[in-house]
């Protein structure tokens, strides 16, 4: 019998050659790196002028950073094949390697034109002509190795990246998606990927990403500081707490956890603690704003509204003008608001939005809520399955300001009832069944193909963060005020839910919105007082559409009628809600309740409103209900 040392002496036939190739091939691709360099070798052993085994060895030894035997390898195979696509795909990335960006360019094009349908060339094309500021190009690039791989790793999380840079996150978030399936260790696009979902308000989505990089490892304070603002949007503040403690565990003097801990203290009605955390790291002057910014909160929570504007003043004037300035500005606006000075306070505001401006799509806007209006009517409805039939919920809805924090502080002071806040579930289950159903419909039309088990899941999950506020509570609140849109899937989900709207004169509700910021409201909403009347509008017709379609109670509440008899109007919603009146105490104290101003607010700031009453009657923003 032959011995295996003698039957390896064989010489090889070239369908052997060809077959060990493949071999080779695989072994590197499933990172069996030993085997393939040996496959290899004997491949050249037997055939010592074969290109695709010397190629193959560059590019295995570029993976293991032995750079020197990489171009080695590379030049040898090019001695046969010059103009080989994928020889000249890795001597471009040798050239990029040492800085050689006009060469990378050169090679990667030249395998280009001899493979058009080569993936990786076109991304490493793309790469350099970004690096080089060749933005449309780069991008042409990118999209067209993905026309080739659609899960090119990176193609897909370079034009994720580049798109993100743009502040484009909607347009950033699916590439990024798709880079990361097959680049599942690519620690900047995860990061960017989590970062993007906030900016959209997909904190759910967001938080699953920062957790899938702690648990990869990851001790960057900003991927924990970034976790707990997610976890904090979602209403779980214990968890943001914990986040933010553990971004400060590894950067004690990381200024961004310093203050998010504070604000998690303050939303947890520990002012007393935030304060004794926050002063001795916020009332230097040099310290960061966010830290001074966080600390002038603690100090206006803890009754000192003085020090705050105090400090507040000192560090607008110390720093120069930037966006990091903007929640400065804000706060500067609404303390001197408390204290009358109406020019000073709307000079503040105007200049906030100088340094921080939003982004706001009327026309985008326009176009949602005219599907809402198209997809919702009463035949679809009724021709849906059900989720839950708990009765416990109540969607108290309606603009910013507009009393939905008044009230459901007032519907918690009884007895029998709860408030969990301003949830994002609801807008987020409709962006889940958007992003998941089958047929690829996008939200709203994509609930004509909803089961009942979604339904079910859906309102499951609302009903858990809802009992987490009030377990055995006959009514809970939900006062989440962008639930105005999604009355309709609201009624699939709670058939047995009651909803209350909250009506206030435009005019104080658009004033209140220029005093707010809107960061992560997936409405996209700016607040500027030119866009006010146009939103208001939309909202108008689309509210009116509600009370002719839905078969949910609905009780109006105007917010001036509240503040001036709020006994009354107690009684009118204690009778609404099936609840004893006799079991109503006083509200719950709210820290944030004075930023929904008084009744004819605006009157204060007559003078400075022309544009908000000129964008209300341009657009027909009068409330005939």
């Amino acid at each position: 019998m032959m011995s295996l040392l003698q039957s390896r002496s064989i010489k090889k036939t070239g369908r052997r050659v060809a077959v060990d190739l493949q071999k080779a091939e695989r072994a590197f691709k499933d990172g069996h790196l030993r085997e393939a360099e040996q496959l290899c070798g004997e491949i050249l052993e037997e055939s010592p002028g074969n290109c695709q085994a010397r190629l193959l060895l560059a590019e295995l030894c570029y993976r293991e950073e032995r750079f020197e035997e990489a171009e080695s390898w590379v030049s040898r195979a090019r001695e046969i094949e010059p103009d080989n696509p994928r020889g000249l795909n890795l001597q471009g990335r040798l050239l990029l390697r040492a800085g050689d960006l006009p060469g990378a360019a050169t090679a990667f094009r030249q395998a280009t034109e001899g493979a058009p349908d080569y993936a990786d060339a076109r991304a490493n094309l793309g790469h350099v002509l970004r690096e080089t500021g060749r933005i449309e190009e780069a991008e042409q690039c990118f999209l067209q190795a993905i026309e080739h791989d659609q899960e090119h790793g990176l193609a897909n999380l370079s034009l994720g990246r580049m798109y993100y840079e743009q502040r484009r996150p909607g347009h950033a978030v699916g590439y990024l998606q798709a880079g990361i399936q097959r680049e599942l260790s690519h620690r900047e696009g995860q990061h960017t990927l989590a970062v993007a979902l906030w900016e959209l308000g997909r904190y759910d989505e967001s938080i699953t990403a920062f957790r899938r990089l702690v648990a990869a490892g990851d001790e960057d304070p900003d991927v924990y500081c970034g976790l707990a603002r997610a976890l904090a949007a979602m209403g779980e503040l214990d968890q943001a707490l914990a986040a933010y403690e553990a971004a400060l565990e590894f950067d004690p003097g990381h200024a961004a956890a310093a203050a998010g801990l504070t604000d998690v203290l303050l939303a947890l009605g520990q002012a007393a603690a935030a304060l004794a955390f926050v002063r001795p790291r916020g009332e230097d002057g040099a310290s960061a704003p966010c830290l001074q910014v966080a600390c002038a909160r603690a100090l206006r929570a803890t009754g000192r509204p003085a020090e705050a504007l105090l400090q507040l003043a000192a560090l607008v004037k110390r720093f120069p003008p930037g966006e990091a300035l903007a929640p400065a500005h804000r706060l500067l606006g609404e303390l001197l608001d408390a204290r009358g000075e109406y020019e000073r306070a709307f000079a503040q505001l105007r200049q906030a939005h100088r340094l921080g401006p939003a982004r706001f799509d009327a026309a985008a806007h326009e176009a949602l809520v005219q599907r809402l209006i198209d997809t919702f009517d009463r035949d679809l409805l009724d021709s849906l399955p059900r989720g839950s039939a708990s009765s416990v919920p109540v969607f108290v809805l309606g603009l910013p300001g507009a009393g939905t924090g008044r009230v459901a502080r007032l519907i918690a002071g009884h007895e029998h009832a709860a408030s969990a806040g301003a949830l994002p579930h609801i807008d987020l289950g409709a962006g889940r069944l958007e992003r998941y159903n089958s047929a690829g419909l996008a939200y709203p039309e994509c609930l004509q193909l909803m089961s009942e088990r979604e339904l079910r899941e859906l309102s499951a999950t609302q009903l858990a963060r809802l009992f987490v506020a009030g377990e055995g509570a006959r009514r809970i609140v939900d006062s989440m005020w962008l639930n105005f849109l999604h009355v309709g899937l609201i009624e699939l989900m709670f058939p047995q839910a009651r909803l209350i709207h909250c009506r206030r004169d435009p005019v104080d509700v658009g004033l209140g919105c220029y005093f707010r910021a809107f960061e992560g409201v997936p409405a996209r909403f700016s607040g500027e007082l030119e866009d006010f009347g146009a939103y208001h509008a939309s909202y108008l017709r689309l509210m009116a559409h509600w009370r002719d379609t839905t078969r949910l109670p609905l009780l109006e509440v105007d917010y001036d009628t509240l503040c001036r008899d709020p006994a009354a109007e107690g009684l009118r919603i204690m009778e609404f809600l099936g609840l004893d009146p006799a079991g109503l105490g006083a509200p719950a104290p709210d820290p944030g309740a004075a930023a929904e101003g008084r009744p004819g607010w605006h009157r204060a700031y007559a003078e400075w409103l022309e544009p908000l009453r000129r964008s209300l009657a341009t657009a027909g923003g009068t409330d005939p209900a």
